[in-house]
């Protein structure tokens, strides 16, 4: 009978054994090192501004602090393309109003390629796109955008097209955190804050996007939803019958109770505080009737859109009570199956940085105690 205290063991058996402690000894200081990681996971539906939100983590805490020239520099063409792209679909929904001149220059326009390997926009092409920019059928089309599907960013680009158009065009942070490039698959990324390591996942927000998200959800320390407030009269890129908010009130049901989260501190962002402002004093918030109805339920105050201006303590109080509406309704689909959960709620303006490094710090206390919590570290 051999030894079985070991005691008989040749040098082989005896370094094949220690190389296997050894490998025990490392993978467990690897799950103890991942363990104490801070797992954010970013979700929303398509166009909330995660991925804005996720660029402002990279200038926040990367480490550079932002994008390098040679970073800044690759995102060029996909400037150049945010832009014609969008420019396009505003032609392409302004009828039959567009000044004679203009009308013969649409083709010139739509015969400059727009994608983000080959787009580009000299002096000339500037120059087109500000005229039809200045143009009184068109910004009629703008007015209406939220029949068809473009960006709001498009009105900030085209007011810096000197600068963009100009011969060794280099983008700004802000002219990044502007460019809408939809997010395919999980894009992570991982950062030290505080002398902790965090890793941020952002995801595909479309439907077809969503499945994936699955593969996310082990262990995750917190999940950061972010909401478009400001898309509250519009409808889904993938489905012209759906309006944003509902699709957002949807996913946000899914997500809250879901059986992946019971642990997971949930963090709601409602999003794009500017733009809602400024949407608000032009599109009324309830509709009581007809193909757009919704929000018959608010009970105001209004904003009496043409007299009411933002600033004015009247349009604040309005804007303020949609705000609470807005949040009550997220926090209601949150609670559906559990009244105690917990949502930390903050409104953003994801492409403004101070407003960002102001919500996450204030976010930074609930995600670390919660890391505490889930490793046993602390009580609850």
């Amino acid at each position: 009978m051999g030894n079985m205290c070991g005691g008989g063991l040749t040098d082989e058996e005896k370094r094949a054994m220690q190389k296997t402690k050894n490998i025990e000894r490392e993978n467990k200081a690897a799950a103890l090192k991942d363990q104490q990681r801070i797992k954010l996971l970013l979700l929303g539906a398509g166009e909330s501004g995660k991925s804005t939100i996720f660029k402002q983590m990279k200038i926040l805490y990367g480490t550079n602090h932002g994008f390098s020239e040679d970073e800044r520099k690759r995102w060029t063409t996909t400037v150049y393309g945010n832009i014609l792209t969008n420019m396009k679909e505003v032609l392409n929904n302004v009828g039959d109003g567009l000044d004679e001149d203009l009308k013969g220059k649409v083709d010139d326009l739509m015969e400059v390629k727009d994608s983000k390997q080959e787009a580009h926009i000299d002096e000339s092409t500037g120059e087109l796109i500000k005229a039809f920019w200045a143009d009184g059928a068109v910004q009629q089309a703008w007015e209406r955008r939220a029949d068809f599907q473009v960006q709001d960013a498009l009105e900030y680009f085209v007011e810096s097209l000197d600068r963009i158009a100009a011969s060794g065009y280099i983008p700004t942070e802000q002219d990044i955190l502007r460019c809408r490039v939809r997010t395919s698959g999980i894009v992570e990324e991982t950062y030290k804050i505080d002398g902790v390591d965090f890793v941020m996942y952002d995801v595909g927000g479309q439907r077809n996007e969503r499945k994936k998200w699955i593969h996310c959800f082990d262990k995750v320390t917190a999940v950061i939803f972010v909401a478009a407030i400001n898309e509250y009269n519009q409808v889904l890129y993938e489905d012209g019958n759906m309006n944003r908010i509902d699709e957002a009130l949807i996913l946000f049901e899914e997500i809250s109770n879901s059986e992946y989260f019971t642990k997971t501190s949930m963090i709601l962002f409602l999003n794009k505080e500017d733009l809602f402002k400024e949407k608000l004093a032009t599109v009324p918030f309830r509709v009581d009737s007809g193909p757009d109805a919704r929000f018959t339920d608010f009970q105001g105050p209004f904003v009496d859109i043409g007299t009411d201006t933002i600033g004015s303590p009247a349009f604040e109080l309005a804007c303020k009570a949609a705000n609470t509406y807005l949040v009550q309704m997220f926090l209601n689909r949150a609670k559906k199956n559990n009244p105690n959960k917990t949502v930390y709620f903050h409104t953003t303006t994801a492409t403004d940085t101070s407003n960002v490094s102001v919500v996450f710090n204030a976010c930074k206390t609930i995600i670390l105690q919660k890391n505490l919590t889930n490793s046993g570290f602390v009580s609850e």
